[in-house]
């Protein structure tokens, strides 16, 4: 009889395998095994992102199920965002519900269909917009910008900055400088940096923050911070999540749980969901710009006017236009 080998790796009580992977990501049995690079035998630097010279050197992740790399982000944000576009430009939800945002938040109520159409424009021409809000501070990454798309002309003070492969940073001088040094070096997430990275990659837009971009209401009941995440496609689906330091007092948040729709309480959290189709989201201008969503899709209505906006035939430029440039074409003053 041919003798067999046979290899049996033991476990003892109250091993934790996570923490002898963090220690240790080249043992056998730890996922993260065939990425790491091992020192070569010559005692030499190895080449690539990865060493198993220190546990030091094994970093948590920073990039999200959707390819964002949140370092970009400012580590003490007040609040963070994402609106993912791809298939929505054709969905007329979408068109209804970021017009009647736009719409709500023109001084005289009476935005343009033209500007409405304009601002969705900009929203739907490129892959992801990702933002980071720190008190006034408003920092843009852009993720799959099209090569005929041409960044309009920024305001005083403002730059853009090439990231990594088609993306781009756009914001105020100092911030897009220490978004670029956190990029190029490990930078420990923030808080809610860390929530972003965790996200999943199947909804349309993502927000989280503290309490105040949920409205004055939410800070009056008590609440600390919210997550929302929702779908623009055929029908308008949202599910936020406002979260308390202990489990809030029912009678003492009735009032405010009545402005929800459907919510419930859950422990130390508020739930509420809102389903609507095109035609009710439009019959519903008032709930859609002061809800939660509202509020975060607000932020990129602010947010598009930087962004890069494709070149068509019909595109009218009221600027120069600079082509060649290493992130891409763009607007003169």
């Amino acid at each position: 009889m041919t003798p067999e080998a046979f290899c049996l790796l033991g476990q003892k009580k109250g091993f934790d395998f996570q923490e002898a992977c963090f220690k240790n990501p080249s043992l056998p049995y730890c996922p993260a095994r065939d990425f790491v690079i091992k020192p070569p035998k010559d005692g030499a630097t190895p080449n690539g992102p990865y060493s198993t010279a220190s546990p030091a050197t094994v970093h948590p992740p920073t990039i999200d199920a959707a390819g964002i790399d949140w370092r970009f982000a400012d580590p003490s944000a007040d609040a963070l965002a994402v609106l993912n576009f791809g298939k929505l430009p054709a969905s007329s939800v979408a068109q209804s519900v970021i017009g009647q945002v736009a719409s709500s938040q023109s001084a005289s109520k009476g935005l343009s269909p033209a500007e409405a159409q304009a601002i969705f424009r900009a929203l739907s021409g490129v892959n992801q917009v990702a933002l980071s809000v720190r008190a006034d501070t408003l920092l843009i990454l852009v993720a799959g910008r099209p090569a005929d798309a041409i960044l309009p002309a920024l305001e005083a003070g403002w730059k853009s900055m090439a990231v990594g492969e088609n993306a781009l940073l756009i914001g105020p001088a100092a911030a897009v400088d220490q978004a670029s040094q956190r990029l190029s070096t490990y930078a420990a997430l923030g808080e809610f940096p860390q929530t972003a990275q965790q996200r999943t990659a199947g909804s349309e837009f993502w927000i989280a923050g503290s309490a105040k971009l949920a409205g004055q209401e939410a800070v009056s009941a008590g609440v600390k911070r919210f997550e929302l995440t929702a779908s623009l496609g055929d029908r308008l689906t949202s599910d936020a999540v406002f979260q308390f330091d202990g489990a809030p007092d029912p009678m003492a948040i009735r009032t405010w749980l009545t402005t929800l729709g459907d919510a419930q309480l859950e422990g130390n959290a508020v739930r509420a969901r809102m389903s609507m189709d095109a035609d009710e989201t439009r019959r519903n201008p008032a709930r859609i710009g002061l809800s939660p969503l509202g509020r975060g899709l607000g932020v990129f209505i602010q947010a598009a006017r930087y962004l890069p906006v494709r070149d068509t035939a019909t595109t009218v430029h009221t600027k120069p236009v600079i082509y060649g440039l290493d992130n891409g074409p763009r607007e003169v003053k």
